[in-house]
Protein backbone atom coordinates (compact mmCIF):
# COMPACT_ATOMS: atom_id res chain seq x y z
CA UNK A 1 0.00 0.00 0.00
CA UNK A 2 1.01 3.65 -0.25
CA UNK A 3 2.67 5.64 -3.00
CA UNK A 4 4.17 3.21 -5.52
CA UNK A 5 6.84 5.62 -6.81
CA UNK A 6 8.69 8.44 -5.08
CA UNK A 7 9.97 10.60 -7.94
CA UNK A 8 9.00 14.28 -7.82
CA UNK A 9 8.46 16.17 -11.09
CA UNK A 10 7.86 19.88 -11.66
CA UNK A 11 6.13 20.96 -14.88
CA UNK A 12 7.05 24.60 -15.32
CA UNK A 13 4.37 26.00 -17.61
CA UNK A 14 4.09 29.39 -15.96
CA UNK A 15 7.13 30.10 -13.78
CA UNK A 16 5.20 29.39 -10.58
CA UNK A 17 7.95 27.20 -9.13
CA UNK A 18 10.82 29.54 -9.96
CA UNK A 19 10.27 31.26 -6.61
CA UNK A 20 9.52 28.22 -4.44
CA UNK A 21 13.11 27.37 -3.53
CA UNK A 22 12.25 25.69 -0.23
CA UNK A 23 10.00 23.29 -2.13
CA UNK A 24 12.31 22.55 -5.03
CA UNK A 25 15.32 22.15 -2.74
CA UNK A 26 13.47 19.78 -0.42
CA UNK A 27 13.35 16.85 -2.85
CA UNK A 28 15.48 15.47 -5.68
CA UNK A 29 13.32 16.16 -8.71
CA UNK A 30 12.87 16.17 -12.45
CA UNK A 31 12.25 19.61 -13.98
CA UNK A 32 10.34 20.04 -17.25
CA UNK A 33 10.56 23.51 -18.80
CA UNK A 34 7.40 24.23 -20.80
CA UNK A 35 7.07 28.01 -20.73
CA UNK A 36 7.68 28.15 -24.47
CA UNK A 37 5.13 25.45 -25.29
CA UNK A 38 2.25 27.18 -27.04
CA UNK A 39 -1.46 26.39 -26.72
CA UNK A 40 -1.40 25.35 -23.06
CA UNK A 41 -3.10 27.93 -20.80
CA UNK A 42 -6.68 26.95 -19.85
CA UNK A 43 -7.12 25.02 -23.12
CA UNK A 44 -4.69 22.48 -24.54
CA UNK A 45 -4.18 22.34 -28.28
CA UNK A 46 -3.81 18.90 -29.92
CA UNK A 47 -0.17 19.68 -30.76
CA UNK A 48 0.60 20.69 -27.18
CA UNK A 49 -1.15 17.60 -25.81
CA UNK A 50 0.93 15.37 -28.07
CA UNK A 51 4.13 17.05 -26.83
CA UNK A 52 3.03 16.80 -23.20
CA UNK A 53 2.14 13.10 -23.45
CA UNK A 54 5.40 12.29 -25.21
CA UNK A 55 7.48 13.99 -22.53
CA UNK A 56 5.53 12.53 -19.61
CA UNK A 57 5.94 9.01 -21.01
CA UNK A 58 9.71 9.49 -20.99
CA UNK A 59 9.67 10.12 -17.22
CA UNK A 60 9.54 6.77 -15.46
CA UNK A 61 8.08 6.04 -12.02
CA UNK A 62 6.32 9.35 -11.50
CA UNK A 63 5.28 9.79 -7.87
CA UNK A 64 4.26 13.43 -7.32
CA UNK A 65 3.82 15.73 -10.29
CA UNK A 66 3.44 19.47 -9.70
CA UNK A 67 1.44 21.02 -12.57
CA UNK A 68 1.51 24.78 -11.91
CA UNK A 69 -1.68 26.84 -11.69
CA UNK A 70 -5.14 25.34 -12.08
CA UNK A 71 -5.01 26.49 -15.72
CA UNK A 72 -2.98 23.32 -16.41
CA UNK A 73 -5.01 20.81 -14.43
CA UNK A 74 -5.88 19.03 -17.68
CA UNK A 75 -2.38 17.47 -17.57
CA UNK A 76 -3.89 14.97 -15.13
CA UNK A 77 -5.76 13.53 -18.13
CA UNK A 78 -2.42 12.70 -19.79
CA UNK A 79 -1.12 11.14 -16.56
CA UNK A 80 -4.22 8.97 -16.24
CA UNK A 81 -3.89 7.70 -19.79
CA UNK A 82 -0.64 5.98 -18.78
CA UNK A 83 -2.30 3.76 -16.15
CA UNK A 84 -2.63 0.16 -17.32
CA UNK A 85 -4.93 -1.35 -14.69
CA UNK A 86 -8.37 -0.38 -13.38
CA UNK A 87 -8.14 2.59 -11.02
CA UNK A 88 -10.18 5.20 -9.20
CA UNK A 89 -9.49 8.91 -9.48
CA UNK A 90 -9.81 10.71 -6.14
CA UNK A 91 -9.97 14.40 -6.98
CA UNK A 92 -9.74 17.13 -4.34
CA UNK A 93 -11.11 20.19 -6.11
CA UNK A 94 -13.60 22.99 -5.50
CA UNK A 95 -14.82 22.45 -9.09
CA UNK A 96 -15.89 19.23 -10.79
CA UNK A 97 -13.99 19.85 -14.07
CA UNK A 98 -16.79 17.85 -15.71
CA UNK A 99 -17.80 20.40 -18.34
CA UNK A 100 -18.07 19.12 -21.91
CA UNK A 101 -15.90 22.01 -23.07
CA UNK A 102 -16.77 25.31 -24.65
CA UNK A 103 -14.51 25.10 -27.72
CA UNK A 104 -15.58 21.92 -29.43
CA UNK A 105 -13.86 18.86 -28.00
CA UNK A 106 -10.72 20.77 -26.99
CA UNK A 107 -9.26 19.53 -23.71
CA UNK A 108 -9.37 22.17 -20.99
CA UNK A 109 -8.87 22.68 -17.27
CA UNK A 110 -12.66 22.58 -16.89
CA UNK A 111 -13.40 19.53 -19.05
CA UNK A 112 -10.57 17.06 -18.40
CA UNK A 113 -12.57 14.84 -16.00
CA UNK A 114 -15.33 14.54 -18.61
CA UNK A 115 -12.69 13.56 -21.18
CA UNK A 116 -11.20 11.02 -18.77
CA UNK A 117 -14.57 9.36 -18.12
CA UNK A 118 -15.26 9.23 -21.86
CA UNK A 119 -11.85 8.16 -23.16
CA UNK A 120 -10.02 6.13 -20.48
CA UNK A 121 -11.34 2.59 -20.19
CA UNK A 122 -9.37 1.76 -17.04
CA UNK A 123 -10.99 4.60 -15.10
CA UNK A 124 -13.58 2.83 -12.93
CA UNK A 125 -14.83 5.72 -10.82
CA UNK A 126 -14.21 9.37 -9.96
CA UNK A 127 -14.66 10.64 -6.41
CA UNK A 128 -14.59 14.44 -6.23
CA UNK A 129 -14.19 15.99 -2.79
CA UNK A 130 -14.83 19.70 -2.36
CA UNK A 131 -17.22 21.05 -5.04
CA UNK A 132 -20.39 22.96 -4.34
CA UNK A 133 -22.26 21.13 -7.12
CA UNK A 134 -23.99 17.79 -6.58
CA UNK A 135 -23.86 14.76 -8.87
CA UNK A 136 -27.55 15.31 -9.73
CA UNK A 137 -26.50 18.12 -12.06
CA UNK A 138 -25.01 15.64 -14.55
CA UNK A 139 -26.57 13.17 -17.02
CA UNK A 140 -27.06 9.56 -15.95
CA UNK A 141 -24.07 8.02 -17.82
CA UNK A 142 -21.76 10.43 -15.99
CA UNK A 143 -23.65 10.29 -12.70
CA UNK A 144 -23.26 6.50 -12.45
CA UNK A 145 -19.46 6.77 -12.43
CA UNK A 146 -18.92 9.76 -10.15
CA UNK A 147 -19.39 10.55 -6.50
CA UNK A 148 -19.31 14.18 -5.38
CA UNK A 149 -18.73 15.01 -1.73
CA UNK A 150 -18.97 18.71 -0.77
CA UNK A 151 -16.41 19.85 1.77
CA UNK A 152 -19.16 20.80 4.23
CA UNK A 153 -20.54 17.24 4.18
CA UNK A 154 -17.40 15.25 4.89
CA UNK A 155 -18.34 12.31 7.10
CA UNK A 156 -16.05 11.12 9.87
CA UNK A 157 -14.08 7.86 9.93
CA UNK A 158 -12.72 5.58 7.23
CA UNK A 159 -15.60 6.17 4.83
CA UNK A 160 -13.45 7.19 1.87
CA UNK A 161 -11.80 3.87 1.08
CA UNK A 162 -15.17 2.14 1.38
CA UNK A 163 -16.30 4.14 -1.67
CA UNK A 164 -13.35 3.04 -3.85
CA UNK A 165 -13.95 -0.12 -5.94
CA UNK A 166 -10.34 -0.60 -7.12
CA UNK A 167 -7.02 -1.43 -5.48
CA UNK A 168 -5.27 1.33 -7.40
CA UNK A 169 -5.90 5.05 -7.00
CA UNK A 170 -4.63 8.24 -8.61
CA UNK A 171 -4.90 11.33 -6.41
CA UNK A 172 -5.28 14.77 -7.96
CA UNK A 173 -5.23 17.90 -5.80
CA UNK A 174 -6.21 21.40 -6.82
CA UNK A 175 -5.39 23.70 -3.93
CA UNK A 176 -8.55 25.70 -4.66
CA UNK A 177 -10.25 23.04 -2.52
CA UNK A 178 -8.53 24.67 0.47
CA UNK A 179 -9.70 27.61 2.50
CA UNK A 180 -7.75 30.71 1.34
CA UNK A 181 -6.03 30.84 4.73
CA UNK A 182 -3.98 27.80 3.62
CA UNK A 183 -3.42 28.55 -0.08
CA UNK A 184 -4.34 31.22 -2.62
CA UNK A 185 -5.35 30.38 -6.18
CA UNK A 186 -6.74 32.26 -9.17
CA UNK A 187 -10.13 30.54 -8.86
CA UNK A 188 -12.89 30.70 -6.25
CA UNK A 189 -12.04 28.43 -3.33
CA UNK A 190 -13.56 25.97 -0.90
CA UNK A 191 -13.26 25.68 2.85
CA UNK A 192 -11.26 22.49 3.45
CA UNK A 193 -8.45 22.79 5.99
CA UNK A 194 -4.94 21.67 5.15
CA UNK A 195 -4.96 19.36 8.17
CA UNK A 196 -8.18 17.65 7.03
CA UNK A 197 -6.76 17.19 3.52
CA UNK A 198 -3.63 15.59 4.97
CA UNK A 199 -5.80 13.27 7.09
CA UNK A 200 -7.71 12.12 4.02
CA UNK A 201 -4.45 11.55 2.14
CA UNK A 202 -3.16 9.47 5.06
CA UNK A 203 -6.24 7.23 4.87
CA UNK A 204 -5.74 6.66 1.14
CA UNK A 205 -2.01 6.01 1.53
CA UNK A 206 -2.64 3.49 4.29
CA UNK A 207 -5.32 1.51 2.46
CA UNK A 208 -4.70 1.81 -1.28
CA UNK A 209 -1.97 1.51 -3.91
CA UNK A 210 -1.39 5.08 -5.09
CA UNK A 211 -0.22 5.07 -8.70
CA UNK A 212 0.52 8.79 -8.63
CA UNK A 213 -0.33 12.16 -7.14
CA UNK A 214 -0.54 15.49 -8.93
CA UNK A 215 -0.85 18.92 -7.34
CA UNK A 216 -1.86 22.22 -8.93
CA UNK A 217 -3.33 25.53 -7.80
CA UNK A 218 -0.38 27.92 -7.91
CA UNK A 219 -0.89 31.65 -8.25
CA UNK A 220 -0.04 32.60 -11.86
CA UNK A 221 3.20 34.57 -11.94
CA UNK A 222 3.73 37.31 -14.49
CA UNK A 223 6.99 39.14 -15.23
CA UNK A 224 8.28 40.92 -12.11
CA UNK A 225 5.26 39.77 -10.02
CA UNK A 226 7.65 38.22 -7.52
CA UNK A 227 8.86 41.73 -6.64
CA UNK A 228 5.42 42.64 -5.28
CA UNK A 229 5.30 41.99 -1.53
CA UNK A 230 1.67 40.79 -1.63
CA UNK A 231 2.44 38.33 -4.44
CA UNK A 232 5.48 37.14 -2.50
CA UNK A 233 3.23 36.37 0.47
CA UNK A 234 0.91 34.37 -1.79
CA UNK A 235 3.85 32.43 -3.26
CA UNK A 236 5.17 31.65 0.22
CA UNK A 237 1.75 30.51 1.43
CA UNK A 238 1.35 28.18 -1.55
CA UNK A 239 4.88 26.89 -1.11
CA UNK A 240 4.14 25.96 2.51
CA UNK A 241 1.00 24.11 1.43
CA UNK A 242 2.93 22.29 -1.31
CA UNK A 243 5.62 21.26 1.18
CA UNK A 244 3.03 20.02 3.66
CA UNK A 245 1.24 17.97 1.01
CA UNK A 246 4.41 16.54 -0.53
CA UNK A 247 5.82 15.58 2.87
CA UNK A 248 2.51 13.95 3.81
CA UNK A 249 2.47 11.90 0.61
CA UNK A 250 6.17 10.95 0.78
CA UNK A 251 6.06 10.32 4.55
CA UNK A 252 8.82 12.84 5.21
CA UNK A 253 9.27 15.48 7.89
CA UNK A 254 8.63 19.10 7.04
CA UNK A 255 11.75 21.25 6.54
CA UNK A 256 12.32 23.14 9.84
CA UNK A 257 11.82 26.59 8.30
CA UNK A 258 8.34 25.63 7.07
CA UNK A 259 7.00 23.83 10.12
CA UNK A 260 5.51 26.86 11.93
CA UNK A 261 3.12 28.01 9.22
CA UNK A 262 2.20 24.94 7.23
CA UNK A 263 -0.23 23.33 9.68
Amino acid sequence: MGLLHKKVTFLNFDGAYDFQDKLTNAFPHHWVEWRNLRGTSLYCSPAALTAIKRKLKSISEKGITFLGSGNYHYVTFALLQELKKPFTLVLFDHHTDLDKGRIGSLLSCGSWVHHALTDINNLSKVIIIGPGKSADAFPAPIRRRIQIIPDYRLPAGGWLCDQIPTAKVHISIDKDVLDPVFAKTNWDQGRLSLEKLKQLLAVLLAEKEIDGVDICGEWPIGPHDHLDSKIRQIIEKNERANLALACAVLNKSMPPAAVKTAN
